[in-house]
């Protein structure tokens, strides 16, 4: 334990001092605040950007790294065959390919700015890299896994990797209809989901943003508040950091990896994002030559797939396996559904390929993208910046120091010939295919709305602004009609209010559902423990703390009757594979039962019998102890922790919370393992455009990636109990709250 301790201290990077290094015009100061948040002042923003590039690899080398194979589709050579399906799943959606595109449309241009600015990035990160070579983070040590160079490709592959993770969800839906179908015949199928006119999902990649004017505005200017909800990482998903130079001065939530600031504001607007809950992602059904599977049927003939072959290193073994991706016209042939962080093989007779947007643009525009944001001084400047993004379609939440507001939606939308995208479409002849990607001039798009402000949870309330179709699915509406309920509910708000928003515990989901179950089981409850429990599910508030009894009481029942009316149907595998994005309405499930209503009470209340055993073996039959906190737990799990117990001294946690996946305050949970939250508020932040001094934001864990150290996990109490610290803009105000000034020398 010593040896490790002494291990990982030698790793830590020093915030006080001076560094020679090769890659700057000139020196660059970068001021350490005590929250371990870096203020970098550079003279250019191409040094701006190596200082950025140094910091994430000295504070996040590990997480670069797990990135980097988990994008490459590398992973198994360093932890062995576990990890097979994921790296050939990775393979076949072909990230690298989508990078290694992009590269060589960036070196076509040498004075390309974005590529300059990326190539000083990567400069940083490789900096840093060598400096760690004396002394690697513990888990380089323990893996035996030496440290390698970084390249363009690598950042553009992760710039690829969140495109994914934000959009590549879609799909999934397809394949489940399409084994509905197979399984059940068309009418059930859509009785148990809709075919044809949407569902409501819950993903854990929800968001909140909104923002206000500023005759609504406490101080006289524009609030704006976003939380985007990602999985709880350990390290954070994000990096704070401040960029300050001639030309940018920005503040916010960096992505290690990548270059910029992602959500934040500079000297003259803020902005944040959430996900449109967009389908940019198809699946076409092949036709196979029984005489030759390498060929399928195309325009009216077979013709040859592209054949690539991907080589999957395994840790120990000399020899790597042979796997090989087979390309359509519509894209790769697809083996994998992906849900959370988990893959499952496809269980389906046809073989599907494939389209996503990302396929048909360039990803290094997205790069541009966000380096313009960055110095954007107005809202004509933020569009054209949003124009270029290529990414899965976000809704931008805009607001400036004149006063004005927006929402705007920037990404690439499919135009389709055929279909919805709901459903599997043939894949047989290029009639079906997309005809090209929607132009950026027909996305959402608000401005100055009189009622003076905009919102978004990822609730389409249009599903075809300007008569484009954004998705037949949609995310289920409850945090949305939450905080355009509290938004109409004052005419003045202020810092505190935003807060308590991002805080808010309300569930707009329980009081839909919760008097009709409760009328139904009712007749039924005979003892006094179930009359108890009635009475408790009655005067509930609907607030669900990590203090609630009635809604522990309430979710474990949802769940309950989620697995006893669908795993009959349709199995248990098939169940739990999808049951955390759950596209399963309860309301449209109970319809099954119009003409059997005793059934359905009978349903409903073996369900609630079977809630209060779980809870009773959980804890005890005291239902005081039924607290939603002692349940619903958040750890920031290190990934050594789940193959050796003594590595559960890396984690943070756990720590009790309230909420779900419907309320503002997010705790997305996995119900299949012990309800532990596995998504919420990867990075909270408020902006007071009055004084940029006033902005605040938090990230659960801490700013660096390197156990032991005191910014390793600092942060994660305030997250919990929701505090903020201070993203000090001026430098007056970093100076009173300094931790050390370090200092990049050219040599």
């Amino acid at each position: 334990m010593e040896e490790l301790l002494n291990i990982a201290k030698k790793a830590f990077p020093p915030v006080s001092g001076s560094e020679k290094v090769e890659g700057i015009q000139d020196e660059v100061e970068i001021l350490w605040d005590k929250w371990g948040i870096p203020h970098i002042y550079a003279n250019s923003v191409d040094d701006a950007y190596f200082a950025q590039g140094y910091i994430h690899a000295s504070h996040r080398l590990w997480q670069l790294e797990f990135f980097k194979r988990v994008t490459s589709g590398s992973i198994s050579e360093i932890v062995g065959e576990t990890t097979i399906d994921m790296d050939k799943h990775y393979r076949i959606i072909g990230l690298h390919r989508i990078a290694k595109k992009s590269v060589e449309n960036l070196r076509k241009d040498p004075n390309n700015e974005t590529l300059q600015g990326l190539n000083s990035y990567v400069e940083g990160i490789n900096a840093g890299i060598e400096k760690a070579t004396q002394n690697p983070p513990i888990e380089f040590t323990i893996l035996n896994i030496k440290l390698q160079e970084w390249s363009l490709e690598d950042s553009l592959r992760i710039m690829s990797f969140i495109e994914w993770g934000l959009g590549g969800w879609s799909y999934t839906l397809e394949l489940l209809r399409e084994q509905l179908i197979m399984d059940l015949g068309l009418e059930m199928a859509d009785k148990l989901i809709p075919l044809y006119s949407g569902a409501k999902v819950e993903k854990p990649l929800g968001s909140n943003g909104w923002a206000v004017s500023p005759h609504k505005s406490e101080s006289g200017a524009v609030l704006l508040a976003n939380d985007p909800h990602l999985p709880l990482t350990l390290p954070a998903i994000w990096i704070l950091m401040h960029l300050s130079c001639p030309g940018l001065n920005t503040i916010g939530s960096s992505f290690p990896g990548v270059p910029s600031v992602v959500l934040g504001h500079n000297e003259n607007i803020a902005w944040g994002a959430t996900t449109v809950t967009s389908d940019n992602v198809d699946l076409f059904k092949l036709k196979i030559n029984p005489e030759n599977e390498n060929q399928y049927k195309y325009n009216g003939k077979w013709i040859d797939f592209e054949v690539i072959d991907e080589p999957i290193r395994i840790q120990d073994n000399v020899e790597p396996i042979d796997f090989k991706v087979k390309l359509s016209k519509f894209g790769p042939v697809v083996e994998y559904i992906e849900l959370q962080t988990n893959v499952h093989k496809i269980n389906l007779p046809e073989k599907y390929a494939l389209h996503w947007t990302s396929y048909d643009v360039n990803l290094e525009d997205t790069i541009e993208g966000f380096r313009t944001i960055n110095s954007a001084s107005n809202w004509r400047e933020f569009r054209e910046a949003l124009s270029k993004m290529t990414i899965t379609p976000q809704n931008f939440i805009y607001g400036d120091i004149e006063g004005n507001i927006g929402h705007q939606h920037g990404g690439k939308l499919p135009l389709r010939k055929y279909g919805d995208g709901a459903t599997v479409t043939p894949g047989t002849d290029e009639k079906f295919n997309w005809s090209g990607l929607v132009p950026f001039e027909k996305m959402f798009s608000i401005y100055n709305p009189e009622h003076g402000f905009v919102y978004t949870a990822n609730y389409n309330e249009d599903k075809a602004p300007n008569d484009v179709l954004i998705a037949q699915d949609r995310a289920k509406p409850y945090r949305q009609k939450r905080i355009k309920n509290l938004l109409q509910s004052k005419e003045i708000f202020s810092i505190q209010d935003f807060k308590n928003y991002q805080l808010d515990y309300f569930t707009e989901e329980a009081p839909e559902f919760l008097p009709t179950m409760l009328k139904y089981i009712k007749a039924k409850a005979h003892t006094e423990v179930h009359k108890e429990l009635i009475s408790l599910l009655e005067n509930w508030d609907y607030f669900l703390t990590k203090n609630s009894v009635a809604g522990t009481i309430y979710k474990i029942w949802c769940q309950e009757t989620l697995k006893a009316i669908l795993v009959p149907l349709i199995g248990k595998e098939l169940f739990e594979i999808h049951l955390t994005s759950n596209p399963f309405e309860l309301d449209r499930l109970f319809k099954l039962y119009d003409e059997k209503v005793d059934e359905l009470e009978q349903t409903l209340f073996t369900a609630f019998e079977k809630t209060i055993d779980f809870l009773t073996e959980k804890f005890s039959s005291d239902f005081t102890k039924w607290k939603w906190g002692n349940l619903h737990k958040v750890v920031l799990t290190h990934p050594f922790s789940q193959a050796n117990e003594e590595a559960k001294m890396l984690n943070i946690g756990p720590f009790k919370i309230g909420g779900d996946g419907n309320t503002l305050n997010s705790g997305y949970y996995d119900p299949i393992n012990n309800y532990e939250v596995i998504a919420g508020p990867s990075y909270r932040q408020i902006h007071d455009l009055s004084d940029w001094d006033k902005s605040i934001g938090v990230i659960p864990g801490g700013q660096l990636g390197l156990p032991f150290h005191k910014h390793y996990n600092d942060l994660m109490k305030l997250w919990v109990k929701g505090k903020y610290v201070p993203l000090l803009f001026t430098r007056e105000e970093i100076s009173k709250n300094l931790e050390g000034t370090f200092k990049l020398i050219p040599n």
